[in-house]
């Protein structure tokens, strides 16, 4: 009983020092990398802890029902508060989606002539890591930053799209499964769509004609997308974590693929960031072309290449949300300093 009692007199120290508004902006900008943190520490205890074995397939089923749902619910929040007129196609969109095209084709090329090379299997890692979709959670992350929501919504929409038809048009070329592109591209989609397009639809349909409930998510219901996202991630980061643990690769392979992803994290957010900044977009596209949907590029890579390809993406939503994190803290940083000089919070 002496812990627990250590711990409740620090936690009631701590509460009272800290006022709640101190204590929130802590939390709200340190959530994606405590997200990581409490994903490692509990698929360590899962792993390691013989007691907790029972537990692991209710675990399983629990996340497996409860984590579409969560992103549902973030995207239909985050959806409630675009405009549909500022959903206008932006050039940036048009260059973003034609230079992710070039990369997968090429990669493709490179990886079909030399299936044998000892950067084969990276390669494929990178593949993933750049052909997989925007995440939904980009939209989130992105307002939070001072993003444009309704442009990256935009973008989001071409990327999905556009990943369902590279993934069976690309893949088959450098995989066995021998499908043909109608049937891999009508396994994709199901998979796709529906966790982008109803929620969008539901977030317009409230939007309108249900205002109310749109005025009362709006206001209320705000942070909500932000803090469904950090308790995704803690499950996102057990899942790379396993795919990781139960490769059978050798160290050596297993820091080239993770080095794999870091490369394609950091190329991605910097190029997104560069063709943003000429419109005035330099978050949005940052976010749009940096911030991944990894469960599905985690899934692709088991789907069509080999569970070893699978690290990459895996490795990615570590880096993507380390980069998300230190942006998190800058921003808070930034717009402390012009609000001092007497500016409003940064937004595109």
């Amino acid at each position: 009983m002496v812990f627990p009692g250590i711990a409740l007199k620090w936690c009631f120290l701590f509460f009272t020092v800290m006022n709640k508004e101190k204590i929130i902006r802590t939390v709200r900008t340190y959530l994606l990398p405590l997200a990581i943190v409490t994903g490692c520490i509990i698929y360590s205890a899962f792993h390691f802890l013989a007691f907790l074995s029972p537990l692991k397939p209710y675990v399983a089923v629990t996340l497996d029902k409860a984590i579409p749902w969560f992103i549902f619910t973030m995207l239909f929040v985050s959806f409630c508060k675009v405009e549909v007129k500022q959903m206008k196609p932006h050039r940036w969109h048009f260059y973003l989606i034609v230079l992710q095209t070039v990369i997968c084709v090429a990669c493709t090329f490179i990886i079909r002539s030399f299936p044998q090379a000892g950067f084969a299997l990276p390669l494929e890692g990178f593949l993933v890591c750049v052909i997989t979709p925007t995440a939904a959670a980009a939209a989130v992350i992105g307002g939070k930053l001072g993003g444009n929501e309704s442009s990256l919504t935009s973008y989001m929409l071409m990327s999905n799209v556009l990943s369902a038809i590279l993934i069976p048009l690309l893949f088959p070329l450098i995989s066995d499964n021998g499908e043909t592109f109608w049937h891999e591209f009508s396994i994709i989609v199901p998979r796709v769509f529906p966790m982008i397009v109803l929620p969008l639809f539901l977030g317009l349909f409230v939007r309108y004609f249900v205002r109310r409930l749109h005025h009362f998510i709006v206001n209320k219901c705000k942070e909500l997308a932000f803090y469904l996202w950090g308790i995704t991630l803690v499950s996102v980061t057990g899942e790379a974590l396993r795919c990781i643990v139960n490769s059978d690769e050798s160290g050596f392979m297993l820091i080239m693929l993770a080095f794999s992803g870091l490369i394609s994290c950091a190329v991605q957010f910097a190029v997104g960031k560069l063709v943003g900044h000429q419109e005035g977009q330099r978050v949005t596209a940052g976010q749009g072309f940096g911030q991944k949907n990894m469960v599905f590029g985690v899934w692709t890579a088991f789907t069509y290449l080999s569970p070893a390809a699978a690290i990459s993406p895996g490795t990615y939503v570590l880096w993507q949300n380390i980069v998300n994190g230190f942006q998190m803290w800058y921003r808070t940083r930034w717009n402390e300093r012009r609000a001092k000089e007497g500016l409003k919070p940064y937004q595109e």
